[in-house]
C-alpha cells in the first residue's frame, strides 16, 4: 500500500496586530474632542445655541472606546496567546493612557487646556481630582505587579531624574520672580517638563 504522505498542517500563529491603530484612534478621538468644542466655542461666538458641554467628552470617549474594542476584538487571537503578566501590563499602560485622555477631553469641553489657569466649576474639577488620584493609583498597582526587574530599574531612574528636571528648576523659577527677573512660577510647565525627561530616560533604559 502506497504511504499517505499527507502531513498534517500546523496551526499557523495569529499575525500581530499593527500597534499604529491605537495610536490613530487616540489621535483621532483627541480630533473629534477638539471639533466639537471648537464648533461650541464658534456656536457661543455668534450667539447661536451650543451643544451641552458633556456631549463632546462623551461622544469622543464612547467613540475612542467602541474603536479599540472593535481593534481588540478583531485581533482577540493574537492578544489571547499573551501572558497575564504581559496582559497586566498593557492594562496598566493603556488606563494611564485613557486617564490622560478623558482629562485633557474634559478640561478642552470646560474652555481651558493643559496650561490655562482659567476658573473651573466645582464638579469639573473635583471630578478631575477624584479622577486623576484614584485612576493613577489604580494603573500604577497594576503596573508594578506585572513588571520585571529590567522594567522596574528603567522606571526607578526615569522616576529619578523626572524629580530632577522638578527640583532643580522650581526654586530657581520661585526666587526669579521674587526679585522680577521671571515671570509667576507655573506648576504645569514644571510637571510637564518632568514627566518628558522621565519618560525619556525610562524608554532609553528600557531599550537600549
Amino acid at each position: 500500500m502506497a504511504k499517505d504522505l499527507t502531513m498534517a498542517t500546523e496551526p499557523k500563529e495569529p499575525r500581530a496586530p499593527n500597534m499604529i491603530m491605537p495610536v490613530f484612534i487616540g489621535f483621532c478621538t483627541a480630533m473629534l474632542a477638539g471639533g466639537i468644542a471648537g464648533y461650541n466655542q464658534t456656536a457661543i461666538n455668534s450667539g447661536d445655541p451650543a451643544l451641552a458641554p458633556w456631549v463632546g467628552p462623551v461622544a469622543a470617549i464612547a467613540f475612542g472606546v467602541a474603536a479599540i474594542t472593535l481593534y481588540i476584538r478583531s485581533h482577540a487571537d493574537y492578544f489571547r496567546r499573551w501572558s497575564p503578566r504581559k496582559r497586566l501590563y498593557w492594562a496598566s499602560i493603556f488606563g494611564a493612557g485613557l486617564l490622560g485622555m478623558v482629562s485633557a477631553i474634559t478640561l478642552q469641553a470646560s474652555g481651558g487646556d493643559l496650561y490655562s489657569n482659567a476658573a473651573l466649576t466645582p464638579t469639573v474639577a473635583i471630578a478631575l481630582s477624584v479622577l486623576w488620584v484614584v485612576g493613577l493609583a489604580i494603573s500604577l498597582v497594576v503596573y508594578h505587579r506585572s513588571v520585571d526587574d529590567h522594567e522596574r530599574q528603567a522606571y526607578h531612574l526615569g522616576a529619578l531624574w523626572g524629580f530632577y528636571a522638578f527640583v532643580f528648576p522650581c526654586p530657581v523659577w520661585w526666587v526669579l520672580h521674587r526679585a522680577g527677573l521671571a515671570p509667576p512660577i507655573d506648576a504645569m510647565i514644571l510637571f510637564v517638563a518632568s514627566l518628558v525627561v522621565n519618560a525619556l530616560v525610562y524608554l532609553w533604559f528600557k531599550f537600549r
